[in-house]
């Protein structure tokens, strides 16, 4: 029996039998809130079945693509925190998250741990020195750990060309209430991150483009979704709509 590799999803609205809802996860008119007003919580999301990451009876990873819109929004009169990741994790549930600096994507003991097999690519709204984070509002590429390998502040560049280094570069802030929509892309061990304004169209000069090797990273079979937190700082973190193609 041939094992199925492929697998396609979008969800332009989202109800809680296609995905999986953990902590303060939730869905509600079609849209899936991470995180609700209530502080050092974590809500994770993930899509209902594993996604293969190799090819059959080989190592090699499959290439991904994903897109999705989303927004964080502070409530009135309270400081905003913290972000959300978009996850690829080897099992369901929050048993090794924790709020708040964490994201809801790892925890004190375990970060930097390689046999967590977890990679992320973190939307962060809150500098965390112990991070080494550059700013209050960037993504970050996470590989078994809370400091990230790469990371941007949050924005986008102007015109055409992905190779000219001499585009105008206009920075967004992720928790502005705004939507944006962010794409990521895994092709031949290379890693591309893009991000703009829901209304603009997919800058052709990604924000982040690294070399990642996530052979060792990922397991046969991985979940994929997205996780936030909260700390004593609160903001809602909510996905809009998300293809996942690999």
């Amino acid at each position: 029996m041939m094992q199925k590799t492929q697998i396609d999803f979008s969800f332009t609205g989202f109800n809680s039998s296609d995905i999986l809802l953990f902590g303060n996860a939730t869905t509600d008119s079609g849209v899936l809130s991470l995180t609700t007003n209530t502080t050092f919580s974590i809500g994770r999301a993930l899509y209902n079945a594993k996604v293969p990451t190799r090819y059959p009876n080989s190592l090699n990873l499959l290439p991904f693509t994903t897109s999705f819109t989303f927004s964080i929004t502070p409530h009135k009169d309270s400081l905003p925190g913290h972000g959300f990741v978009l996850v690829f994790v080897p099992s369901p549930g929050i048993q090794s998250a924790s709020p708040s600096q964490h994201l809801g994507f790892l925890n004190k003991t375990n970060d930097g741990n390689p046999n967590n097999h977890a990679f992320g690519v973190e939307f962060d709204v809150f500098q965390n020195k112990e991070f080494g984070d550059i700013n209050d509002n960037h993504v970050g590429v996470n590989v078994n750990s809370l400091t990230s390998l790469a990371s941007y502040k949050a924005g986008y560049w102007l015109g055409e060309g992905s190779n000219d280094t001499n585009l105008p570069f206009k920075e967004i802030k992720l928790n502005s209430g705004d939507n944006y929509q962010a794409w990521i892309e895994y092709w031949n061990y290379q890693l591309s991150i893009t991000l703009a304004p829901e209304n603009v169209k997919k800058p052709e000069q990604p924000l982040i483009r690294v070399p990642l090797d996530l052979s060792e990273v990922f397991r046969d079979e991985m979940y994929v979704g997205f996780t936030a937190s909260t700390g004593q700082l609160i903001e809602d973190h909510k996905i809009l709509s998300w293809s996942f193609n690999n």
